[in-house]
């Protein structure tokens, strides 16, 4: 049986350097961790079919998603990557050549669209053809690579006309690889980190205010009052924010806040610790606004500059309500004043 497939690879990069140079122990278990990370983070679009070391192949009908969704997809997933990383940066001590280097390593997408053969090999769903063979043959273009990118999401031609990808609004970049037997094969490529801020251009020509506030208290603890539930509690004037995810927050998360009747679903769609962030915020079915928030050290404290874009939070002195907010926030943390 033959049917089109959407066919996606996620690379690590500087894998083989990375189990070379550390212990034989620890390299492989971390790395494990990572392609773990990985798979279960495409795992609610796609489907495995295989893991191959340093890289996880995965599947899905075509119908499956559309351009912003794989776009979406693939940002979640090398954002909880780095995210990962960053974690076992801060949470070892150990000076092993394996956890010290395990920052050095990136994530490379490889996506392709094209007819697929489906068989059994020892009772063993595998995908076969030469569109599989041609995914695989893109981790060994140099293109990107030449143009200084190292961690990046390569799409060939295939799959932006199947998906409908907006190459000029993603800012991607026309590349072109010879291969043997293939010939040229045209793909576009960019980086999925700046693609986890499109969500911000949806509302970018709405009516919009800002704020610029320094408070006095530690820019992590700023951070920790403007991110963590149970202390936004204490200056946000809510009865309670509920966090759906017990992952470690980042782009995706999703929180619900209630305050007397109303209640507001959230959604992290910028998480650059420990400087800036941004959430969409929801009533109903439409985005309401993104409200983004960059953190710099300042003299007497911290330096919050707060911007929202979007409706007026579709009540009169929204504006007004969101600086007594933030005058809150600069009494509580700084220990001026207790809970709102």
């Amino acid at each position: 049986m033959t049917d089109d497939r959407l066919l996606l690879i996620a690379d690590l990069s500087g894998y083989t350097a990375y189990l070379v140079g550390g212990e034989a122990e620890e390299a492989p278990l971390i790395a494990g961790d990572l392609v773990e990370t990985i798979v279960t983070n495409l795992t609610a679009d796609f489907e495995v079919a295989g893991l191959e070391g340093d890289a996880a192949f995965m599947h899905a009908p075509l119908d499956a998603l559309d351009g912003p969704r794989l776009i979406e997809t693939i940002a979640r997933c090398h954002d909880a990557f780095r995210r990962r990383i960053e974690t076992v940066r801060q949470a070892t001590t150990c000076t092993c050549e394996a956890c010290q280097r395990a920052p050095t390593l990136e994530l490379k997408f490889f996506v392709h669209v094209g007819p697929v053969a489906h068989q059994r090999i020892l009772g063993r769903e595998e995908l076969a053809g030469r569109d599989v063979i041609l995914v695989h043959r893109l981790l060994k273009g140099s293109e990107p690579a030449e143009r200084g990118l190292r961690s990046y999401a390569l799409l060939t031609d295939a799959t932006v006309a199947a998906l409908d990808v907006d190459v000029d609004g993603l800012g991607l970049m026309r590349v072109s690889q010879e291969y043997e037997h293939f010939g040229e094969v045209i793909g576009w490529v960019g980086d999925p980190t700046a693609w986890q801020h499109r969500d911000l251009l949806d509302v970018a020509a709405l009516p919009s205010f800002e704020l610029d506030e320094v408070i006095a208290a530690r820019p992590a603890a700023v951070w920790e009052f403007l991110t963590v539930p149970e202390l936004r509690e204490l200056w946000e004037g809510m009865e309670r924010i509920e966090e759906e995810t017990d992952e470690e927050r980042g782009v995706g998360t999703r929180s619900h806040c209630v305050a007397r009747r109303l209640s507001t679903v959230e959604e992290i769609v910028d998480w650059r610790p420990p400087r800036t962030f941004a959430r969409r915020l929801r009533e109903g079915e439409h985005a309401e606004a993104i409200v983004r928030y960059e953190l710099e050290p300042a003299a007497g404290g911290t330096r919050l500059r707060l911007r929202w874009l979007g409706r007026d939070d579709g009540r009169p002195g929204a504006e007004s309500a969101i600086r007594n907010r933030i005058e809150r926030l600069a009494g509580v943390a700084s220990g001026r004043v207790g809970s709102p």
